[in-house]
């Protein structure tokens, strides 16, 4: 079973930032709003992978986190089958974001919409289950 890990990250006023994927037919996603992180390489834990794709795709270091949900996405409803770690990151800085991955992010709150077709569907629950805490 394929693993992904990634993060909930959430800026110190209580936003959460989400990647804007690139537009790719050979990804998974293409185009949509996600949440930043990648697959698990080789012997990495879900911690080191999640920590890892943070860096690459934000340059962030990340040391304050704590681990968030495990969530299965299945070919039927998500177009393949993977396990995938959540990991919540709060107080982030948004001005130390470097994008190295995607077109850029996107900041939400309780208050937006994150129930239509430009969020991944497993993106729509992981914030459900966020903002319902």
């Amino acid at each position: 079973m394929k693993k992904w890990a990634g993060a909930l990250l959430i800026t110190k006023v209580g936003k959460v930032i989400l990647q804007i994927r690139d537009i790719n037919p050979k990804i998974i996603n293409s185009g949509m709003i996600t949440l930043f992180g990648g697959s698990v390489e080789g012997p990495e834990s879900t911690e080191e992978c999640f920590k890892r794709e943070i860096h690459e795709e934000l340059g962030l270091d990340i040391s304050d986190y704590r681990f968030f949900g495990l969530y299965k996405k299945r070919q039927a409803t998500h177009s393949e089958d993977c396990d995938c770690y959540v990991y919540l990151v709060p107080g982030i800085n948004i001005d130390t974001i470097k994008v190295g991955e995607g077109r850029g992010y996107k900041l939400i709150s309780t208050k937006d919409n994150y129930l239509t077709s430009e969020y991944s569907p497993i993106t729509q629950i992981i914030l459900n289950d966020y903002f319902k805490n």
